[in-house]
């Protein structure tokens, strides 16, 4: 195939079928429920804090900005832009993570925060109130027609667009390839990452600008049996014969210390941003070369 014909939104959403396949359902979908909604937003913060304030600080946040956090989650990001910003709109499709942003929300006495409670896929864009000065959408990107999504914000915004998504294969991505073929019978396939993003906006004629940044952490754990545990119920693995498979994969790339078992992971995060008025809002611009 010739590098101008390729379709970089049929490759968004074929890579993210075969990451939904793999995983067994959408990522939002392991979020349904409060509790691990909660689990989720409290180890989020816990393993990731450097992360988010990274994030925060590359927003470069002011007092009078409005802004709109796509895929919010249960808000580590957004309760702490509402406290430095005008106003801040969420749009959040997860009926855990929303309960776990409605906690946040009363615990921090927070007032200018709006809830939109679906997948931006599905927002009208009527029920919203823009222009919004900043829209974001960070580890946010789990979902089929990434190019209608960023029509879609560049509609809303009359400042910047800041897309926060994964550069390279993030290393707790090698644990599922490793395991997969041995309980499911067949690869693992992680998701798109920040190149497809990055070909699709040059194709639409929008040149983002990138930085990165690391985001290590790692998983602790009291013993081996509780991170087997943990990683049985994260990957769906119910039938007990495969237990043995997953603690010799701990047992090769866990290590002990004062802290407990400790599984590290590397991982590079990319921040992709533009201000739509700067650019062709046709989205045709780059398919004329």
């Amino acid at each position: 195939m010739k590098y101008m014909e390729i379709d970089w939104n049929k490759a968004w959403a074929e890579e993210t079928e075969l990451w939904n396949q793999s995983a067994g359902k959408p990522c939002q979908g392991f979020w349904e429920d409060k509790k691990s909604a909660e689990v989720f937003a409290k180890k989020d913060i816990q393993q990731h804090q450097k992360r988010l304030e990274k994030t925060l600080s590359l927003l470069e946040l002011t007092p009078d900005m409005r802004v709109l956090d796509v895929g919010a989650g249960p808000g580590n990001l957004a309760v702490p832009m509402a406290k430095k910003t005008a106003w801040v709109t969420t749009v959040e499709p997860s009926p855990g993570m929303n309960a776990v942003l409605d906690d946040q929300i009363a615990e921090n006495r927070i007032t200018n925060i709006t809830t939109i409670r679906t997948a931006w896929e599905e927002v009208d864009i009527t029920v919203l109130i823009p222009p919004y000065d900043l829209v974001v959408a960070s580890l946010s990107l789990g979902l089929s027609d990434i190019k209608g999504a960023i029509k879609k914000m560049n509609q809303v915004c009359t400042g910047q667009v800041a897309f926060f998504w994964h550069a390279g294969i993030p290393q707790w991505e090698d644990m599922p390839r490793a395991l997969w073929p041995d309980i499911f019978a067949r690869p693992y396939h992680g998701g798109p990452k920040s190149d497809i993003i990055f070909q699709l906006l040059y194709r639409m004629g929008i040149y983002p600008e990138v930085k990165i940044f690391p985001n290590d952490f790692c998983e602790i754990f009291e013993s081996m049996d509780s991170a087997v545990s943990f990683y049985a119920r994260r990957f769906q693995i119910l039938s007990p014969e495969h237990r043995p498979i997953v603690e010799a994969y701990l047992k090769e790339h866990c290590k002990k210390d004062d802290r407990g078992l400790v599984h590290e992971f590397n991982h590079m995060i990319m921040k992709l941003s533009w201000r739509p008025n700067d650019f062709n809002q046709s989205g045709t611009q780059g398919d004329k070369r």
